[in-house]
């Protein structure tokens, strides 16, 4: 399974399915307000599934795709949503009632995670007392008994890594384990590993997680890499292989959910190396995944200095988590002389490294590799100018205009670019260096 990563209607969406399905990846994780409109707010007059998202459904299923959609009652409400309430209940009811009948959904998810693990609602207060656990317990229960027949539930807790659940004392985590015998045992349970983000998933692991959640299947959520934890203007791309996950996993998860990073386009060479974990678990090698995906991105024609300028920045990005590194981050760090360096070896390796890369024969992937590039080089060229005017506008020297025109210069070239121009202005911006001209009073 891999998440739809947007809206069904975007074609970069659309290209990042079809991309996956090449890989083999045979169903979808799409989040409620992806493919429609469930809550009072959104829904006045009832829950819907539009017919965007129908056609795009019709479309996933002829291609052999199983979806799964994810409500998150309390998210999706805006923390509004009151479990003693049969009437959120019936919203949700409805609308997986509409997804399976019109757009062939299969598995329906109601997710808590990162929600309160406390109860504000005094009417639920009331009914359930103060941990969330049994109202969240008591909704899926409900839901569970009204699905249209052949539709699968699944649970996301607010505790759904081990880390979590910890010794199982917790005011949300004791009553949840007291209370799963509750659910009916189809009801599976998502999981992600160890932790929120797990640096290692082996066998042992998921099935120690299995005895204490009853024998439940396991649907295992694997943040790897979590690139979209890092801003979206970030200098780095995840470009990491997978790695870390015992082939044996395989026999204890009913599902694998892979998480594409932030921008799609870039998230293509960790997702390749996922898929060949999932085809082959036994057999994977990280590196030779890597070079098989490098060489998939590159394509077959490639030439030499196109594969090594791929497998250069690949060894720069390829790190977990990625480097965070951003324009407004890079602003409060000139007083570091290591950090202000690593911008001078980007200056001098980036240009002839972007001319080499622009004959990548995976064009989406090519163009987020390269505006995120070109974010980096436009702040490293700028940024030497940037410490030179700021040290001489604090001396009081009248030559400081001269530097700030050559920013303005700067800039300038960037104008065909303007992502990368964007990123040179947030920079400026932090570091308290007007972008432009001043305007005359």
């Amino acid at each position: 399974m891999v998440k739809l990563g947007g809206s069904p209607s975007e074609p970069a969406v659309q290209a990042h399915v079809a991309y996956a399905r090449s890989l083999g990846f045979n169903a979808l994780w799409i989040y409620s307000y992806q493919a429609g409109a469930w809550t009072q707010e959104r829904a006045p007059k009832g829950p819907s599934v539009p017919r965007a998202f129908r056609r795009f459904a019709a479309q996933g299923r002829e291609q052999g795709l199983r979806l799964l959609v994810s409500v998150n009652p309390v998210a999706d409400t805006h923390g509004r949503f009151v479990f003693s309430d049969p009437a959120g209940e019936d919203r949700i009811v409805r609308f997986a009632s509409m997804l399976h009948a019109r757009a062939g959904v299969s598995d329906l998810v109601l997710s808590f995670d990162d929600q309160p693990t406390e109860i504000t609602d005094l009417s639920d207060i009331l009914t359930y007392g103060r941990s969330a656990a049994p109202a969240h317990l008591d909704l899926v229960r409900r839901v569970a008994a009204r699905l249209p027949p052949g539709m699968r539930l699944w649970l996301c807790a607010a505790v759904y890594c081990d880390a979590h659940l910890g010794t199982g004392e917790g005011p949300y985590a004791k009553p949840f384990l007291e209370g799963l015998n509750s659910l009916p045992p189809t009801v599976g349970i998502v999981w992600t590993g160890p932790a929120v983000i797990s640096p290692s998933i082996g066998r042992a692991d998921l099935e120690g997680t299995r005895a204490r959640l009853g024998g439940r299947k396991l649907l295992l959520y694997d943040n790897y890499p979590m690139g979209d934890e890092a801003p979206l203007g970030a200098f780095a791309l995840s470009l990491a292989p997978l790695s870390a996950r015992d082939p044996e996993i395989a026999s204890v998860v009913h599902a694998y959910l892979a998480c594409p990073t932030v921008p799609l386009g870039a998230s293509r060479f960790t997702l390749a190396t996922i898929a060949e974990f999932l085809r082959d678990p036994a057999g994977y090698d990280p590196k030779a995944a890597r070079d098989r995906a490098l060489a998939r991105l590159a394509g077959p024609a490639a030439s030499e200095a196109t594969r090594l300028a791929l497998d250069t920045q690949q060894i720069e990005w390829g790190h977990v988590p990625r480097d965070p590194t951003d324009p407004t981050a890079t602003a409060a760090r000139f007083h570091d002389p290591a950090f202000v360096s690593s911008f001078t070896w980007t200056e001098s390796r980036y240009p002839a490294r972007i001319a080499a890369l622009e004959p990548l024969a995976d064009t989406v992937f090519r163009d987020d590799l390269l505006r995120a590039m070109r974010r980096r080089l436009a702040v490293a060229r700028a940024l030497p100018l940037a410490i030179e005017y700021l040290a001489r506008r604090r001396a009081g020297r009248a030559d400081a205009e001269q530097v700030l025109s050559r920013i303005h210069e700067e800039r300038a070239s960037w104008s065909t670019h303007r992502e990368a121009q964007a990123a040179l202005d947030t920079f400026l911006a932090a570091a308290g260096i007007p972008a432009g001209p001043a305007r005359p009073s």
